[in-house]
């Protein structure tokens, strides 16, 4: 006598729970509350389009103030040498305002280029150390670790806005979220220069890095705040010998 088994057929397994689409408006408010889970959402699924919507409005309302409250002339005057004649100095004036304001226009095609290059560069190497993701991933990382840019930004144009307009000496000290504000830039412009780079928005954005850039290279924190943390000494180097160079130019000039 044949025995059925009550479990044949065998139960058919229920369908794999699908993700939750991801939200990226959700995405930007957990970059500042909980950026480990919100890169890792990321790295699964990266997408740019609503935090380089927000770069690229932040950079046009904010260029627009720059542009037209800044006075770049007064940091080309400063920068001049003592023995420049006038027709020279008006010269110079004109044209560093003329390059500023234009600059602070088209600050958004600055700003993609600026996304790509950053993406570009720490991906590759980070799949030179052996890490894993794609530049979809990078681009999407760097895009959101931007945002706190954005509040810096925002502080910067009200500033700008109460006090009725700036000289352009003051733009790297405006927020006071790093120490330059306690070195005079022209007595000191290397030392100035190194201190503007210890900037809290700028550690801050170097952490969301970190914290991304783990997620999608399958790296420990440790291993990914080493490669970057690398990568940013070696641009700071670039920007001090760049400064120093100028100021011994300026130097020979006036001698």
């Amino acid at each position: 006598m044949t025995t059925v088994d009550p479990t044949y057929p065998p139960p058919v397994p229920p369908p794999p729970a699908l993700e939750p689409k991801a939200n990226p408006w959700e995405r930007v408010v957990g970059v500042f509350f909980s950026p480990g889970e919100t890169f890792a959402s990321i790295a699964r699924k990266p997408d740019m389009g609503v935090p380089l919507t927000i770069l690229l409005l932040c950079s046009i309302l904010v260029g627009a103030v720059i542009g037209l409250k800044v006075d770049f002339a007064a940091a080309a005057m400063e920068n001049m040498p003592p023995n420049a004649s006038a027709a020279q100095m008006e010269q110079g004036a004109k044209m560093a305002g003329m390059i500023g304001r234009i600059s602070s226009f088209v600050s958004p095609v600055f700003v993609i280029i600026g996304l790509v290059i950053i993406a570009g560069i720490l991906l590759l190497a980070f799949r030179i150390m052996g890490g894993e993701g794609n530049f979809q991933q990078a681009f999407s990382v760097v895009t959101y670790a931007s945002m706190p840019s954005v509040v810096k930004s925002l502080i910067m144009a009200i500033v700008i806005l109460a006090r009725g307009g700036v000289p352009g000496t003051e733009m790297e000290t405006l927020v006071l979220s790093n120490p330059a504000f306690l070195v005079e830039q022209k007595a000191h412009p290397v030392l100035f220069s190194a201190l503007t780079s210890l900037d809290v928005f700028t550690i801050w954005y170097v952490i969301l890095l970190i914290i991304g850039f783990a997620a999608v290279s399958r790296f420990s924190k440790a291993k990914s705040a080493t490669i970057i943390l690398s990568l940013w000494a070696i641009a700071v180097a670039i920007k001090l010998a760049f400064v120093s160079f100028g100021a011994m130019m300026r130097a020979k000039q006036s001698a």
